[in-house]
């Protein structure tokens, strides 16, 4: 318990201090849309390894939660918009960030190239896991973003609400599938390699080194013919 509170707390500081700062806030949005962006191809991805093995009724749910995704990417698209910028995705910032979660990321936790070879109630349970992140981190930039920033504001909200309904419908299924153990023991493990680097990632967070750069100056005149 004690190591879930401080890295919320670190959560909490994180993207705290990230919305006050216009430099920092632009380049979170970036990172939040490729983020999406690329979760709704993860998902993607997932429902067709384990097509058999997804009954109508989740995948229904699953279905909903990719087109969530999508929309998502191009509020925080939005979002960096609004800051008169967009985002650089050649850079290698920007990379990195797509390249940091999503598949990569799950088949680098599991060791595993393959998908298909992963159990479904830990891919689920690993998603549950990412979705439960956002809503922290949403939660913490939603109370310190500028007041002049209200359509950011209203974006993110609607955001955050989606990704709260993304951890009931997963939490549910896990419970529904019998396999609401393999969460706990994930978020266990990863709230453990977080803890033992705690250190470093505190260090890093406080430094003065310049941060990663995922934007240009500019506004994505694709942004605005989006729907969401």
């Amino acid at each position: 318990m004690v190591k879930r509170l401080l890295i919320a707390g670190l959560t909490g500081y994180f993207y705290g201090r990230a919305a006050a700062d216009a430099r920092q806030r632009v380049n979170v949005f970036a990172s939040l849309a490729l983020q999406e962006a690329e979760g709704g191809r993860t998902l993607e991805r997932i429902r067709q390894a384990k097509a058999a093995e997804i009954p109508a009724w989740l995948d229904e749910l699953m279905q909903r939660h990719i087109r969530d995704e999508e929309r998502h990417a191009v509020i925080f698209r939005r979002a960096v918009a609004a800051e008169k910028m967009s985002i650089d995705a050649e850079s290698p910032a920007a990379v990195q960030a797509s390249a940091s979660v999503g598949e990569g990321s799950i088949k680098r936790f599991h060791k595993s190239e393959d998908l298909a070879a992963i159990a479904l109630t830990d891919l689920l349970a690993g998603i549950l896991i990412a979705e439960e992140g956002g809503v922290r981190a949403f939660r913490s930039l939603i109370r310190t973003i500028p007041v002049q920033l209200s359509k950011t504001r209203a974006g993110l909200e609607s955001v955050l609400a989606d990704e709260e309904r993304h951890v009931r419908y997963l939490t549910d299924t896990l419970r529904t599938l019998g396999a609401s153990r393999n969460a706990e023991r994930m978020r266990r493990r990863i709230e453990n390699q977080v803890f033992d680097d705690f250190g470093k990632i505190v260090e890093h967070l406080l430094s003065r080194k310049e941060r990663p750069v995922l934007v240009k100056a500019g506004v994505d005149t694709e942004v605005a013919g989006e729907a969401l």
